[in-house]
């Protein structure tokens, strides 16, 4: 738990350090966000903001690997890092030119395979009985893979929301893994993120100061995904499913509910509208602030429920 705590702390102090940098470069550049349309902010914004999750997650794990004698980069990690980069870059390049929606979807399909590739997968799923998924497990971890990072970038609609809800389930996950056989790895990539997000969170609160930009939100969609696939996916009971859609349950809940509305009611499923949660509950007279914290206690609650979950799933005939 040592060097998880530790990889959390650098993994904090490094985007406390660098989210300021990234603002400057992309205010430089004019990579920012103006007000109008489903943007709720008063004015222009530094967008790329997760450039310094993306960083802060990388030093931290590299630092960990470094300074502890029993982590080692194993093929599965391998695979979230060289993910999670292609994930990040094209975030940047959609932050700075504005990518068609199927040049986004695309890359986190190509980042999910090779989760995929490199060991990273949904094997199984267990319900009364093992299902197992055989030569379509890459396919149901790219779906996947896409759901959450999709999910998490629909709920960057608000300063700081995203970040928090990806702070708590990376916090859920950091525990999960910590208190698992084997792990290690998972534990000190959750407590990377657990970090960056909490330092990103020092400018993004509202009043943020910079947005995550597609780049963040997405890096940190794939990542969660990832790290759920390697953690509660794995363990043989009947709940094993349930715990990792409770842990990111609020993002992939009221993403399901917007497109099933916009099915519903005849409209484009990727049209963008201000049916989220976080609208429906802004226009309902809640401020910004209010709204967030509503969401983040509604997560805490849905993690809290998923770890009581894991928790028994660890018990001898649990």
């Amino acid at each position: 738990m040592t060097i998880t705590l530790t990889a959390a702390s650098i993994a904090l102090l490094a985007a406390l350090i660098l989210t300021p940098f990234v603002r400057r470069i992309a205010e430089s550049q004019g990579i920012m966000a103006h007000p109008g349309g489903r943007r709720v902010h008063a004015r222009p914004t530094a967008l790329m903001g997760g450039l310094a999750m993306y960083a802060a997650f990388v030093i931290a794990v590299l630092a960990a690997l470094a300074i502890s004698k029993e982590l080692t980069l194993n093929k599965q990690s391998i695979g979230i890092l060289v993910g999670g980069t292609l994930v990040a870059i094209v975030g940047i390049l959609d932050d700075k030119y504005e990518l068609p929606g199927w040049a986004q979807a695309g890359s986190i399909l190509v980042a999910g395979a090779i989760l995929g590739a490199f060991g990273v997968r949904i094997s199984y799923i267990t319900s009364p009985f093992k299902l197992v998924l055989g030569l379509y497990s890459i396919p149901v971890t790219m779906l996947w893979v896409l759901m959450v990072t999709k999910a998490v970038d629909c709920m960057d609609g608000l300063d700081g929301l995203a970040a928090g809800i990806s702070a708590v389930a990376a916090a859920t996950l950091m525990l999960m893994a910590g208190i698992s056989v084997g792990r290690g790895m998972s534990a000190v990539m959750a407590a990377a993120l657990f970090g960056a997000t909490l330092g990103f969170l020092r400018y993004n609160y509202p009043p943020a100061k910079i947005f995550m930009g597609t780049i963040g939100a997405q890096f940190l969609g794939f990542v969660l995904a990832a790290i759920s696939v390697l953690g509660a996916f794995k363990i043989p009971t009947l709940v094993a499913v349930a715990i990792p859609v409770l842990v990111l349950g609020v993002p992939l809940f009221d993403t399901t509910f917007v497109v099933l509305r916009r099915a519903l009611s005849g409209k484009k499923v990727s049209e963008a509208d201000r049916t989220h949660l976080h609208h429906r509950l802004v226009n309902r007279g809640l401020s910004h602030r209010q709204t967030i914290w509503l969401i983040y206690a509604l997560t805490m609650l849905f993690c809290a429920v998923a770890f009581t979950l894991f928790i028994y799933c660890l018990k001898p005939g649990g």
